[in-house]
């Protein structure tokens, strides 16, 4: 067995993304057909975070809060938007680069300009089929791809990037994206410096469409009965901002939506072999008495619940990620000789919560000032939390999406027709009963939490005085419209609505 040491004394850090992934898409968080076994482990051995969330669930801001640690308003990112700049040198890598740690990612990224570092050392990009920069440059695996002799045929399956079609993928298996990244990522921990401690980033594309499992995994949910979609009382008057959601799944039929959900379902224990396939190669390499693994997703999808598909909202499918944390096998002696494995944390924590965790573990300096708060004291003490409330904001001003919750109660809050969403999460956590009308007094205390946050804002078009400011009163989403916007990013965008 090979020597895992390094001059610093420091664990390694294995952080693992995945892209659209919800959190309760795994055995360990009680679904009862999906197959993860390997993530499970990771639970079994850790904490898993039960109200994780994206602050912001789409891929752009998301993932700038990973590397930030800062939320979207204080970001200048709020919704996609393609050419956004990190604003901030104090990264996630580069914090632990400070630290000692040799840095390293595998896979998606989605920074801009997309070949900038923001502080890793090495970069090994799969980024879905986007071109990079003005020169429309090929991505790492579309590169390897064609040193294999499939120069352009990545795309070959013919689906685009955000429908919810389903084709087994079409070149030999060991070529699949997710295959990549997991092989890239052993090799990255094979041929890391052994005097220096290991961040890698392994960031998975999938389960995110284009929906292309391979056979092998689509065959493990053959005849499997696919759970139904959650479906509120309130899926009758969506909101103007949810046609969009609505339109992915418009027109299809019963089977292709159970389809889709078998592909997802492939895609994710596909991802989940792969990650043990890094455990073995961490095994191999002597790592694994000194690495912490986090597990996590920049958000979830809807997959079907209330009719929406993708992401982008503040229903729990979208926006409830999985979070498990997981030390070292022969533990850290920062979490006590009492510690104890397999436990849940039901505090509410979030991506921008990511940064200062992982450099608390490395043991480098935290930026000042940031929103998120290091997890490590909730590792130790599962009875601990960082925050009384979680605020979630996407979308453009005057057109938002906006919740709050702790963890108890769910307000959601939509800026262009006022409408609003209540839920009480512990007696109803698939979000089915909508309590505005029949909770009065808790609606206005929500509001009222809303409208606090919000008027700490130097100046947010959505406070008026003490009230929510409505941008169209009035108005009302129409049944079975498909929105432009829509046709646009699932069919004529070359890079699609990430």
């Amino acid at each position: 067995m090979m020597n895992a040491s390094n001059k610093e004394g420091k664990p390694n850090i294995i952080f693992i993304t995945c892209d659209h992934l919800r959190a309760d898409l795994l055995g360990c968080a009680g679904h009862p057909v999906i197959q993860t076994p390997h993530i499970d482990k990771l639970a079994e051995n850790g904490v898993r975070f039960t109200q994780a969330y994206s602050p912001t669930p789409v891929c752009i801001p998301a993932r700038a809060s990973i590397m930030t640690g800062l939320e979207g308003d204080r970001l200048g990112i709020k919704e996609y938007r393609a050419g956004f700049e990190l604003p901030v040198q104090e990264t996630l890598p580069q914090q632990l680069r400070d630290a000692g740690y040799q840095t390293k990612v595998v896979g998606k990224m989605h920074v801009y300009p997309e070949r900038k570092h923001y502080g890793f050392e090495e970069m090994l990009l799969c980024e879905e089929g986007r071109l990079l920069g003005d020169n429309k440059r090929l991505d790492d695996y579309e590169l390897w791809l064609a040193e294999q002799g499939y120069s352009g045929k990545a795309f070959g399956h013919g689906l685009s990037m955000n429908e919810y079609a389903v084709s087994p993928w079409h070149l030999p298996d060991h070529l699949h994206p997710t295959e990549w990244i997991g092989e890239q990522s052993c090799k990255q921990i094979k041929r890391r410096d052994w005097t220096r401690p290991l961040f890698l980033w392994t960031s998975f594309t999938a389960p995110h469409p284009p929906l292309t499992p391979l056979m092998n995994d689509l065959y493990v949910y053959e005849g499997e009965e696919i759970p139904e979609s959650a479906m509120g009382d309130w899926v009758e008057e969506h909101p103007i901002y949810h046609q969009l959601s609505l339109a992915f799944g418009k027109g299809k039929t019963k089977h292709q939506k159970e389809l889709a959900k078998r592909a997802f379902y492939a895609s994710v224990t596909h991802i989940d072999r792969q990650i043990n396939r890094i455990i073995g190669t961490l095994s191999e390499e002597g790592m694994l008495d000194n690495t912490w693994i986090v597990f996590t997703a920049d958000h979830g999808d809807n997959l079907g619940d209330h009719n929406l598909w993708a992401k982008s909202t503040f229903l729990k499918g979208s926006c409830n990620i999985p979070l498990i944390i997981t030390p070292p096998y022969q533990g850290d002696e920062r979490l006590g000789t009492n510690w104890k494995a397999e436990s849940t944390n039901q505090s509410m924590v979030g991506l921008q919560d990511i940064l200062p965790t992982l450099v608390e573990i490395g043991g480098g300096v935290t930026p000042e000032g940031i929103d998120g708060r290091s997890l490590l004291p909730l590792v130790k003490d599962t009875s601990q939390s960082v925050r009384e409330m979680m605020l979630g904001e996407f979308g453009r001003d005057s057109h938002r999406t906006l919740m709050v919750t702790d963890g108890d109660w769910k307000y959601i809050w939509y800026e262009t027709d006022g409408y609003e969403l209540l839920f009480n999460m512990k007696e109803d956590p698939n979000e089915r009963k909508n309590l505005v009308k029949k909770k009065p007094e808790k609606r206005i205390e929500y509001r009222q939490k809303l409208i606090s946050i919000l008027a700490l804002r130097e100046q947010d078009p959505a406070v008026e005085g003490e009230e929510l400011k409505v941008t169209f009163p009035g108005s009302k989403a129409e049944k079975n419209k498909r929105p432009r916007i829509n046709s646009f990013m699932a069919y004529e965008s070359p890079v699609g609505h990430h």
